[in-house]
């Protein structure tokens, strides 16, 4: 257990510093191993204090080029020396063989590591990991190879980081002064898939797609449309992209053809097939055909809505592109501040969620903020359905005619932090995504619980017929992998 809480500190710091260096194409030459990066920060930490010694050193993350750790060598490390005996430590951070940071502080020590106890450099255990394990780069996160170095129980360990044959993020630890593996674990996957669940049953319901992150799902007329990955892994939903139909209720699937990974998808009222892609949104995708673009963007979609007679609203870079005429021509409205989501309304109506959880409406004269009718209540999310603003708070919903302007109020059992709108209908995620409650947008009737999410990452949910589909991804914990025995 000491063990993991060591390291996973150190991976804190990739996250911490890893933005510091964001710059491409510089050469490899200023890299350097983890025993070079210990030699330049401990002659530094030496003019601090002569008895410095290291506690432990990390490669960070960066966008400079290079080998990235291929060779055992990095451009970016950080690294703490402390004075034993006392409280004193310094933060060593070096960047192409140069100090760039230096930073003295006090706290309690950790465990010194004597530079004469380290045997092994980050080259040595890299081509150790790859030759028993086939430890390959990393690509979504922790780019590249990266290392580390600490003590545990007075055995000085080298790490080094990489993903596993299956892409599942990887350590492989060994003991640096002769080279036995001591730890090597990947995090696999567990849950995940799309589950279809009867409503007003107790049964958990079916689990079909096992181990894939459905990210998305929307009913058409007899259709059930999903997408996600494949095969994700806990740091990229993009490593197998899909999206599929099925037109018997989930037995049988048939895979469409997106000219990109799909983000969002719906239905209108024709039952003909929208998707969003990065950039892009298509229209008419079919099994055999991937449909028509009708709309291309410079910069990535942030967030998209539709509304039952499919206005379209699209948010991206600081623009709203809008339609009415179902992609035959576009409009554009600047938003005037930093927009979470953007609403359109059956009648063309803009309605926006900022970053500061204030909630905009687009008029002739310009955008106008709607006020709370309860001033102490704070907008936790917001959906437009028909030609009505719902707003869900800590204290219930609260649903507003956008053109009238009157205020009426929903009781909750618990508190809905989040909406998923599907058309017509609205659900609400309760506090850390523990249930699930459909919302009525019609009368107005108490929400009704209809799925308890503890165990599961939801990522979407819809109805059709008395079936609830719901789109899970998986989680990931860390699993030991089998150690090759010496022959």
């Amino acid at each position: 257990m000491r063990f993991l809480k060591a390291l996973a500190c150190l991976f804190v710091i990739f996250l911490v510093f890893g933005n510091l260096f964001d710059r491409e194409g510089i050469a490899s030459d200023g890299e350097v191993t983890l025993k070079e990066a210990i030699n330049i920060g401990l002659r530094k930490a030496k003019e601090w204090n002569v008895n410095a010694t290291l506690e432990s050193i990390n490669s960070v993350d960066e966008k400079m080029g290079g080998s990235r750790g291929e060779t055992g060598k990095r451009f970016n490390w950080f690294m703490i020396f402390i004075v034993p005996g006392t409280e004193d430590y310094v933060l060593v951070g070096i960047s192409e063989k140069k100090i760039t940071e230096f930073r003295p502080n006090r706290q309690t020590p950790g465990p010194a590591i004597p530079y004469d106890e380290i045997k092994l450099d980050s080259s040595d255990v890299l081509e150790l990991a790859k030759d028993k394990f086939g430890l390959k780069k990393g690509k979504d996160w922790a780019t590249g190879y990266h290392f580390t170095l600490n003590s545990i129980e007075g055995i000085p360990i080298l790490t080094v980081i990489g993903v596993d044959q299956d892409n599942y993020f990887t350590r492989i630890s060994f003991n640096a002064q002769n080279g036995d593996v001591v730890s090597a674990i990947h995090k696999l996957p567990y849950g995940g898939g799309l589950i279809s669940k009867r409503m007003g049953t107790d049964h958990t319901g079916n689990l079909i797609k096992k181990g894939m992150a459905i990210t998305g799902i929307v009913t058409g007329n007899k259709k059930v449309v999903v997408w996600g990955d494949k095969k994700p892994t806990q740091f990229s939903t993009t490593k197998q992209p899909f999206i599929e139909w099925s037109h018997n209720n989930g037995e049988t699937w048939t895979e469409l053809q997106p000219d990109n990974y799909v983000t969002e998808a719906w239905f209108d009222r024709n039952d003909q097939l929208f998707a969003a892609t990065e950039k892009e949104l298509w229209a008419g995708i079919t099994s055999k055909s991937k449909g028509m673009k009708i709309l291309s963007l410079d910069q990535a979609i942030e967030n998209i809505d539709y509304s039952i007679n499919n206005h379209i609203a699209v948010l991206s870079g600081g623009t709203i592109y809008y339609t009415t005429s179902q992609g035959e021509s576009w409009e554009q409205a600047i938003v005037p501040k930093p927009f979470d989501a953007v609403q359109i309304s059956e009648n063309g109506d803009l309605v926006g969620f900022t970053e500061e959880r204030k909630i905009l409406q687009k008029t002739s004269n310009g955008w106008i903020e709607i006020t709370m009718p309860n001033s102490n209540d704070e907008p936790l999310d917001m959906k437009v359905i028909n030609n009505r603003l719902f707003i869900t708070t800590k204290s219930g919903i609260w649903i507003r005619q956008l053109q009238e302007g009157n205020w009426t109020k929903m009781q909750v059992d618990e508190v809905v932090f989040k909406f998923i709108k599907k058309g017509e209908k609205l659900f609400g995620y309760t506090n850390r995504e523990e249930a699930i409650y459909s919302i009525n947008t019609k009368d107005e009737g108490k929400p009704e619980k209809v799925f308890v999410a503890v165990d599961f990452i939801v990522n979407d949910v819809d109805i059709m017929g008395d079936t609830l589909w719901i789109a899970t991804a998986p989680n990931y914990s860390w699993e030991d992998m089998a150690i090759p025995q010496r022959p």
